[in-house]
């Protein structure tokens, strides 16, 4: 986590022809990217703000069903991450996990999340250290989600601020006022060799009259734990929970307009990370296996709440759509730091006290985040020879962290509350206002062919203002105001080959914000009172879509981004800030193909090659050189399924799907060391079985059925970075489950 004090004490296209040529015809196809669908049937997705099939969208994208993966049992990211190529996430764990997507990311210690997450029309992302942009993604539970879509590519003219690398969208089923439903699902899992969990889930739609309807969803989660600590006496300490709940309500008083309403709230909580404690580049179990010990436990908790309002008036001439939101995510976290910087207070404890006691020592770490958020945007009908979009959007946020440090008695591992020397800390507040205006347009040319272009402006206003006490924080107490703008722009073209198949090409930027430095401002200082944003700009073709009426739906793209002015914690004279610190590349290639062979099979292969490297040498303290490939991305990574459903009798349904992911070698985050290490590729095999009789499902499975170790991050435990010990975050080992759902 790119926490402003663990940064001072630490430094202290020939296949395209291919396609077009098979001479694919329309369908009521199956997209490729419904990677978990076990019947053939499109989606309709608003990737860019309004209605289409995946198969006309200009862009890489996927989308999830959100009953499938009910049925699978993915409930969480680490659930599905692997299916989506491209997609990476950094830090499995109950605190938070950053997405990445096509390989942009300088690792754990990123100041700003490269990927922009959305609920519905609601953005939910932070912006800056203070506000850990990088690991407030939302993981939020799925269930009575229509879908989730994933775009591949920078989405800066649409969504705005950290769609650097592309967008990670939830939609959620909205209520309807014409027919009573519920459902609910009810699932049990053991880890072999670790804990039990649960899952327990409800909805009910409720018509209030034709015109108005309340959504209801609730779950509540259990997910067994399975790393031990022998010296505390503790098993399964990574036990976490996930409970919550959503409230929608629809209004639609005319045909042409609709107001809903929407709050939700989850809360997630953990005893402690999912990490082993390995040795260095042989990243055997330094203290066993699925063991990590520490003096203190590492529990924190999340909470996500969102709420908004849209209103959607289909007028006579276009559609107006204002979307106002109000979210909040607050986070506690007590870590035990003893290993990283007991080596720095030691020596400062034993010149006062005279005599040197091995202490330990425990950060807590609370924060908070909200934002205010509007948009407006005004789109042409459907069906035009020119069809546009203009909009404008305002964002309010303010951050908190608190950052406090305790000694550790060794002895009775208890935290010394009570030290008599105040070891101190630092208080972390920001704020962030912005301004952004947009519009797009595309020419329908011909029938066949069409171009679209579009900008956007931003400006942001941000403040950040440190203050510490006691031995750390010592006197410091002052303030960095930050002002910037930033264009971005998209264009693309489409050609519909035939009925069945599109060519695309695109060209679009990203961006995240820059912002004010965590430091002194001084004349004569190296380090920049201020950074500036970071930008990509994407490069893309593809091809998609459908042979032999809907069987066969294919999808390739490729693509070249170039990332300028990268954001990076750097090190100057032994003090630690945010600079932009270089270039990096990311070229690569993806696709999607599903294939119905025979009635109630559906074969799923995606996967993606992504090389993304430095172009220019980082700072010296970061230790990155031109060539050097960029953290926690694989090169190769690709997921294989098969699902197979088939009727036994009368109204009764058998069902069984097998699903491969494989996910390749990456390296760790850059280190000043230099001894960056390997974690290896792995493979995880999920299984699932059931039976469904109309309304009831009965669905057994079980996950990582090989019982493989796979490492998702790797960091370094100690000062001396990558030739210390290190912890590995790892997935959840061979899981056994039963789950029971119903629908009325």
């Amino acid at each position: 986590m790119n926490h402003p004090l663990h940064r001072r004490l630490a430094a202290s296209v020939p296949a395209l022809a291919l396609f077009a040529g098979l001479g694919l015809v329309p369908s009521g196809a199956r997209a490729a990217d419904e990677v978990v669908a076990t019947t053939v049937g499109e989606i309709v997705v608003t990737a860019e703000k309004r209605g289409e099939k995946t198969l006309d969208v200009p862009m890489a994208l996927t989308a999830l069903k959100g009953d499938q993966l009910t049925r699978s049992g993915d409930f969480r990211l680490e659930d599905f991450v692997g299916k989506v190529p491209g997609l990476q996430m950094i830090g499995v764990g109950g605190f938070g996990s950053q997405l990445v997507i096509r390989g942009l990311t300088t690792g754990s210690l990123s100041v700003n999340s490269s990927v922009a997450t959305y609920v519905d029309e609601t953005p939910y992302t932070s912006n800056g250290s203070v506000g850990l942009s990088d690991f407030v993604t939302p993981n939020l539970d799925p269930y009575d989600m229509q879908r989730i879509e994933v775009l591949r590519g920078p989405q800066g003219t649409l969504y705005g601020a950290n769609a650097l690398g592309g967008l990670l969208k939830y939609v959620t089923n909205a209520p309807d006022p014409s027919h009573f439903a519920a459902s609910a699902d009810a699932g049990f899992s053991a880890v072999d060799g670790g804990g039990a969990g649960y899952n327990l889930h409800g909805m009910v739609n409720l018509p209030l009259g034709d015109k108005l309807a309340l959504r209801v969803v609730g779950y509540d989660n259990r997910y067994p734990g399975f790393i031990n600590d022998p010296s505390r006496g503790l098993t399964n300490i990574n036990t976490a929970f996930a409970g919550g709940g959503r409230v929608s309500l629809l209004y639609r008083p005319t045909d042409s307009l609709s107001v809903r309403l929407t709050a939700s709230y989850q809360r997630r909580s953990f005893r402690d990370f999912g990490a082993e404690i390995v040795q260095p580049f042989t990243l055997q179990p330094a203290q066993g296996a699925r063991v990590k010990e520490s003096l203190i436990g590492n529990p924190g908790h999340v909470e996500n709440q969102i709420y908004n309002l849209t209103i959607d008036d289909r007028l006579s001439f276009g559609r107006l759509i204002s979307s106002t939101s109000y979210t909040r995510y607050d986070s506690s976290l007590l870590s035990d730091a003893s290993t990283l910087y007991s080596p720095i207070l030691n020596p400062i404890f034993a010149s006062i006290f005279g005599t040197y006691v091995n202490y330990g020592l425990a950060l807590p770490q609370p924060a908070y985040n909200h934002d205010v958020t509007q948009e407006i945007r005004l789109a042409s009908l459907p069906g035009k020879t020119l069809e546009w979009q203009v909009g404008g959007y305002f964002a309010d946020q303010a951050g908190k962290l608190n950052q406090y440090t305790y000694p550790i008695d060794p002895a009775s591992k208890q935290i010394l509350y009570a030290f008599p020397i105040n070891t101190g800390g630092f208080f972390f507040r920001s704020s962030y206002r912005e301004y952004a205006g947009f519009a797009n347009a595309d020419w329908h040319i011909t029938p066949t062919f069409d171009i679209a272009a579009g900008g956007r402006y931003s400006h942001n206003d941000q403040t950040y203002h440190e203050q510490g006490f006691g031995l750390l924080g010592g006197s410091a107490n002052f303030g960095t105001p930050s002002s910037e703008g930033v264009f971005t722009f998209s264009t693309d073209a489409r050609w519909h080959v035939t009925p069945g198949v599109m060519l695309y090409a695109r060209v679009a930027e990203g961006f995240v914000p820059g912002g004010p430095n965590d430091v002194i401002p001084t004349a004569n200082s190296p380090i920049p009172v201020t950074f500036q944003s970071s930008t990509t700009l994407n490069y893309e073709g593809g091809v998609k879509g459908s042979l032999d009426h809907g069987r066969l739906v294919a999808e390739l793209s490729v693509f070249d981004i170039e990332w300028r002015r990268i954001q990076l914690s750097a090190a100057f004279n032994g003090e630690t800030a945010v600079v932009n610190g270089g270039g990096a590349r990311s070229q690569g290639v993806e696709w999607n193909l599903a294939f119905a062979p025979v009635a109630g099979l559906t074969l799923d292969f995606n996967g993606a090659y992504t090389d993304a490297h430095l172009t220019t040498d980082t700072p010296a303290s970061v230790n990155g050189f031109a060539g050097d490939r960029l953290p926690d991305t694989p090169r190769w990574s690709t997921s294989v399924s098969a699902d197979y459903q088939h009727r036994l009798f009368g109204l009764c349904d058998g069902f069984a799907g097998v699903a491969w992911r494989h996910t390749g070698a990456r390296l760790s985050d850059f280190d000043f060391t230099g001894g960056r290490q390997t974690a290896p590729a792995f493979d995880i095999v999920d299984l699932k079985a059931g039976v469904e009789t109309g309304r009831w499902t009965v669905t057994a499975f079980v996950k990582n059925v090989g019982d493989s170790v796979a490492i998702n991050y790797l960091s370094a435990q100690t000062l001396s970075g990558g030739y210390g010990v290190q912890s590995a975050n790892l997935y959840q080992p061979r899981t056994f489950g039963l789950s029971f759902s119903v629908t009325y």
